[in-house]
């Protein structure tokens, strides 16, 4: 073998090395790549776990915590104090979302002077939400649908009987003379006053009373429920 063999075949083994090498170094970055993929992985789906934890034990709280002021929140003298009491130590959207579902707007007024902007927005948009419900409503109980008048007057007695507005924004509706004289709309108008709180009825006796007297010649019925709302407005606190 000649000088000019030997340097020829030492070239390709150097070649041939430097190609391991880099085989090598190729390799050990893929097998690096894999394990760095892998660990994110890992890494994700013990975050997400943990967020579900969280997740899990946040509800389980606020179930617990909404247990225990279920008998408070049924009964309307103590449900507005409830939800306040609420909102000092739990989340106050979610209060908001209970004080909405519950009509408790004196309730969502407090909220929406407190709290971070955010909280305040969605306490006031609540408080538009239930504004409009209640305005629909008081439409609705002079409806030609007979059907219609006995559901919205249903929710209103059962629903709506403390909201503060209750009294002051019907009567603005049913005092007006055309109203006054559709029969069947000033029956359930005055359904509705008669479960009403008897201070919001005193609160507005200046408008109250001459929508009684005006109402009170609708017939047999109509004198029987206005009677009523004054023995209601007249009843002790």
């Amino acid at each position: 073998m000649t000088d000019t063999d030997i340097d020829s075949a030492r070239r390709q083994l150097e070649q041939e090395r430097a190609r391991l090498e880099r085989d090598k170094l190729e390799f050990e970055s893929r097998k690096l790549q894999r394990v760095t993929i892998a660990v994110s992985i890992v890494a994700l789906l013990v975050s997400s776990l943990q967020v579900g934890v969280a997740w899990l034990q946040t509800r389980l709280a606020r179930a617990q915590t909404v247990e225990k002021f279920i008998p408070h929140l049924q009964r309307p003298e103590t449900r507005d104090a409830a939800l306040l009491t609420m909102a000092a130590f739990s989340d106050q959207g979610f209060v908001t979302q209970l004080a909405e579902k519950l009509k408790a707007t004196s309730v969502l007024e407090t909220l929406q002077s407190r709290g971070t902007a955010p909280e305040q927005a969605r306490a006031g948009e609540a408080l538009n939400a239930l504004d409009a419900q209640r305005r629909a409503l008081f439409e609705q109980i002079y409806d030609r649908d007979k059907a219609m008048r006995i559901r919205a007057t249903t929710e209103l007695v059962r629903q709506w009987a403390t909201d503060p507005k209750l009294v002051p924004e019907l009567l603005a509706i049913a005092a007006a003379p055309a109203r006054v004289q559709n029969s069947s709309g000033t029956v359930n108008a005055l359904v509705v006053l008669r479960e009403a709180t008897p201070e919001a009825l005193r609160a507005n006796a200046a408008d109250l009373q001459p929508f009684l007297d005006a109402a009170r010649g609708n017939g047999t019925q109509t004198a029987a429920l206005v009677e009523a709302v004054r023995g209601r407005m007249a009843a002790a606190p």
